[in-house]
């Protein structure tokens, strides 16, 4: 009875750490909440300047959002935007005026937790007119950047595995953690062996 108490107790153990150390990062990831491209309506014109706003306070660390057309697939320009409280705001290339279409916002920021955070805003652009073609030219924008991996990410915002950020230290515990309920298992599978061959 002893032996099945001791590998519940270390089970139990092991489990909460789990939860307790992953659940509250998947909880604390900044999201959008509002901005000047959110809303159910399409604009009238393309924005000069985009703003988002994060339910927390991003950190100034490494922060870049990507404008992309939805289309096309075609990434317009990438900038670092400036931290405002929970608004971040990058100005629009005065050389992009792509006129009517689907684009998105795509971002990595810094979230105010200290992780990093991926995501993407949808956005339309109906006014009427035919679009210009001046500002399907990129502004130095690459395939290779980390800003447009976030703008062709598509997917919504804490996309990452919790687990996946925990500090070496905190999997370390995780496991030594597993270790233990594996062993204790073993060692109460083979101490009830052992009592029916007795017992026998």
């Amino acid at each position: 009875m002893q032996l099945r108490q001791v590998t519940t107790v270390v089970a139990a153990g092991a489990a909460s750490l789990v939860i307790g150390l992953s659940a509250p990062l998947a909880a604390a990831h900044d999201s959008v909440i509002g901005g000047n491209v959110v809303g159910d309506a399409p604009l009238e014109e393309f924005p000069r300047e985009i703003t988002l706003e994060f339910s927390g306070i991003p950190r100034d660390d490494f922060n870049t959002f990507a404008v992309s057309d939805t289309t096309s697939g075609d990434v317009l320009f990438d900038a670092t935007p400036t931290i405002d409280g929970r608004n971040l705001t990058i100005d629009v290339p005065q050389d992009i005026e792509p006129g009517d279409g689907e684009y998105q916002v795509g971002f990595r920021i810094t979230s105010s937790d200290g992780h990093s955070t991926l995501g993407s805003v949808p956005f339309s652009v109906a006014s009427g007119a035919a679009g210009g073609e001046a500002g399907n030219g990129s502004s130095g924008a690459s395939g290779q950047s980390d800003a447009d991996a976030a703008a062709e990410d598509g997917g919504a915002e804490d996309s990452q595995d919790p687990l996946s950020s925990l500090p070496a230290a905190a999997k370390w515990i995780i496991g030594v953690g597993a270790v233990l309920v594996v062993g204790a298992a073993v060692f109460a599978f083979g101490a009830k062996t052992r009592r029916s061959g007795g017992e026998g």
